[in-house]
């Protein structure tokens, strides 16, 4: 659909009606058509939400199916579907996505095979067939339907290949080898025909829109730059399939190295149309007819920058887009009268990322940074599609393990379904320019959210209802909440602290503790000599001090904090991290090897650390188990221990810093924040539950301003 068109937006299945207003904001405002999992046009104030909150904003609610995945890297790669309704595409450090949809109903989805060579795409009837070349020469072959991708078949990398095809229909596969054979293939990679002759050496395959014919393209040869095509045909008999030449070679003339946007065939096999040189401010096509025995290719000359090569693709049987990336106009031509209509623009190329794109079945899709452009050039119309936001600053779950928020960094607030492929979605409002840094639920009903200026709010989070807030001078460092007390603790950079009361109806403080203490964190029970402690609070001299909340409501001085507070015990190692129990973590030196140990106050377990790099732990709201965070140079990883053994029950690697773990408030999951996503991870297994990386896809007219801040490292959903 094109974007601006149609007032009517397909969400989650259900057909939604702009209102005229909406209408009128996107045709005057040039608002983006955003993704149904960003908001709904229709919604103004929520059902059961007070008219006027605070925010002046209700809730927006909306379904989401299969959670995708956006690149963290320039696109360098962009191959369609024959139809032109899907696009794949790799970036820059090897990443590769589906794109199932290219109107913005559906997000990109992982396709597990890193740094392809060349890949492929065709639509099935309820999914699709994907082929990759690996980085090796060896090929894959995928099946992806209802959001997931399972692997049908392989070709091992010591035959290795120049590149694979999916068939239209998507039920059969051509491979062309480096022994210049071409394999006809199953979706299981099982050879039904081989086709090769000596002296006949293919090194790429152009697809007609049949299912069956095709171009052999033989390299360009000798002084003269002749390349060679063979049309060719996968014809079914009675012994099986079988390929063979359809007439005889056909030759043409280019003065560039070949690709899939400078050498390129019809949909009806019938014309095959070469980049060839630059003439004055114009570039030279060459057009074989590949029906007729033509002395030589008719000519068509195109206005394209002389500098620049320009990208070529066929839009139907005798129309062709020549476009350049240098923000220029593309131009339409028609080979038949030779007339030529100009076009929308590709987009413009800032980081010479080179020609990225692909032209079928009227649809013209080019990367854009981590965006996708995608060009309908019958109705003249365009859209970029991507995500507004990647770097993940903070994950909460709720008490009920039901539903997960997800904080980005000048992105949104999402309170989304947790577990399963489909779900609903809560949007929460967030400060604009500096976004939410800190998220943890209250009870199932209430969102705590902190924002990158120290704004703090409660949210009855179903229609983002506004019930109570405070505010800190930034500097924030960490959030704690103790469910059992309904406290909530924020450290600072600058070693202070507050503790507030919290309640649904908003909060009571702030306490400062200003002991200069480096860690500070909650106690749901006290300690075994003061049930009452509420929190405990470490500084760089290893004291450790408890407060009680009557102590703190008191206002204590600043000689009385000073005057409080135990010694570590001589012996003992100034623990990583206190458990809301009171027990301590840590690692220590124990002449020989660094160990991870737990004090239980009268025992002390410790175990030898295989790795010896832990920076941090996480315990979990139990005691059970903690989570260990290990820095290994550039690469971050966790693992998760019990407790009382110590014993590593899994890991996961991040592959970045995490900008924070967390654990549910029952202990059953795990969730990871970091700048390429998140993750929520089974506690008991290390699998993960659920993903996010990106948030907000959308449809948009104009080019975004992030489509190029990548962050050039995989993506949290990848490995």
């Amino acid at each position: 659909m094109p974007l601006h068109h149609d007032a009517r937006a397909s969400f989650g299945g259900r057909v939604l009606s702009l209102s005229i207003g909406a209408v009128l904001a996107v045709s005057l405002g040039g608002c983006p058509n955003r993704h149904p999992e960003t908001e709904d046009p229709t919604a103004g104030a929520v059902e059961g939400s007070d008219e006027g909150d605070d925010e002046g904003e209700g809730t927006v609610v909306s379904t989401w199916e299969h959670a995708g995945a956006g690149h963290t890297s320039n696109i360098d790669l962009v191959v369609l579907s024959s139809d032109g309704k899907a696009a794949l595409t790799r970036d820059q450090i090897g990443g590769t996505r589906l794109w199932p949809t290219l109107d913005g109903s559906r997000e990109p989805i992982i396709i597990p095979v890193q740094g392809p060579q060349q890949l492929s795409v065709q639509s099935l009837e309820d999914g699709f067939t994907v082929a990759a070349v690996d980085s090796a020469g060896g090929a894959q072959i995928y099946e992806v339907s209802d959001g997931k991708v399972v692997e049908l078949g392989t070709l091992a990398p010591f035959q290795p290949l120049f590149g694979i095809y999916v068939l239209p229909g998507g039920e059969r596969v051509l491979a062309l080898f480096r022994d210049h054979s071409i394999r006809l293939l199953d979706r299981s990679a099982a050879e039904l025909h081989r086709f090769e002759e000596s002296r006949f050496r293919p090194t790429s395959l152009r697809l007609a829109s049949d299912g069956k014919t095709f171009a052999a393209v033989l390299a360009a040869s000798g002084a003269t730059n002749v390349i060679e095509i063979q049309r060719m045909r996968v014809e079914d008999g009675d012994g099986g399939p079988r390929i063979r030449r359809l007439g005889s070679m056909r030759t043409a003339e280019s003065a560039n190295a070949l690709s899939e946007t400078t050498a390129v065939m019809s949909p009806d096999a019938e014309r095959f149309a070469v980049i060839d040189k630059p003439e004055g401010n114009s570039w030279s096509l060459s057009i074989v007819d590949l029906t007729k025995d033509v002395a030589s290719p008719a000519r068509v000359s195109v206005p394209m920058p002389a500098h620049l090569v320009p990208n070529i693709g066929f839009v139907g049987a005798r129309e062709l887009l020549a476009s350049a990336n240098d923000g220029s106009l593309s131009w339409l031509i028609d080979l038949e009268d030779g007339s030529q209509h100009p076009r929308t623009s590709a987009p413009q190329d800032f980081v010479n990322q080179g020609r990225a794109q692909s032209v079928t079945a009227g649809v013209q899709a080019v990367g854009h940074g981590t965006w996708l452009f995608v060009h309908d050039v019958e109705a003249r119309s365009h859209r970029y599609l991507g995500y507004r936001a990647f770097q993940t600053q903070s994950v909460a779950i709720s008490p009920s393990g039901k539903w997960v928020a997800w904080a980005y960094m000048a992105g949104p607030v999402f309170v989304e379904t947790l577990g399963g492929d489909s779900g609903e979605r809560y949007r929460l409002p967030s400060e604009p320019n500096l976004g939410t840094i800190k998220v943890r639920f209250f009870d199932d009903d209430h969102l705590i959210t902190i924002d990158g200026a120290g704004g703090i709010h409660l949210y009855r989070w179903r229609d983002a209802k506004l019930v109570g807030e405070a505010g800190i001078h930034g500097a924030i460092r960490a959030l704690h909440f103790e469910p059992e007390r309904g406290l909530m603790l924020v450290e600072r950079h600058n070693n202070d602290a507050r503790l507030y009361e919290v309640s649904p109806d908003g909060f009571k403080g702030p306490y400062i503790v200003a002991d200069q203490s480096f860690r500070a964190g909650l106690l749901a029970s006290g300690t075994p000599d003061d049930r009452d402690a509420v929190m405990w609070t470490l500084d760089s001299g290893n004291k450790l001090r408890h407060y009680t909340l009557e102590e703190l409501r008191a206002d204590p001085s600043q000689e009385s904090v000073l005057a409080k507070g135990e010694a570590i015990a001589p012996g003992k190692v100034a623990p990583l991290a206190i458990d809301r129990h009171g027990r301590h973590y840590g690692v220590r030196w124990n002449g020989a090897a660094m160990e991870v140990f737990v004090d239980f106050g009268r025992h002390v377990e410790s175990k030898v650390s295989a790795a010896g790099d832990i920076s941090m732990i996480v315990p979990s709201p139990s005691g059970a188990s903690f989570v260990a965070i290990h820095q290994r140079g550039q690469n971050v990883s966790l693992s998760v221990h019990d407790s009382k053994t110590l014993d590593e029950r899994w890991s996961y690697s991040t592959g970045v810093f995490n900008n924070e773990v967390v654990w549910s408030p029952d202990g059953r999951f795990v969730a990871v924040a970091a700048n390429t996503g998140a993750v929520v991870l089974d506690a008991e297994t290390g699998k993960p539950v659920q993903r996010r990386c990106g948030i907000e896809f959308e449809a948009s007219g104009a080019a975004p301003v992030n489509a190029f801040n990548s962050l050039n490292l995989r993506s949290m959903c990848e490995g």
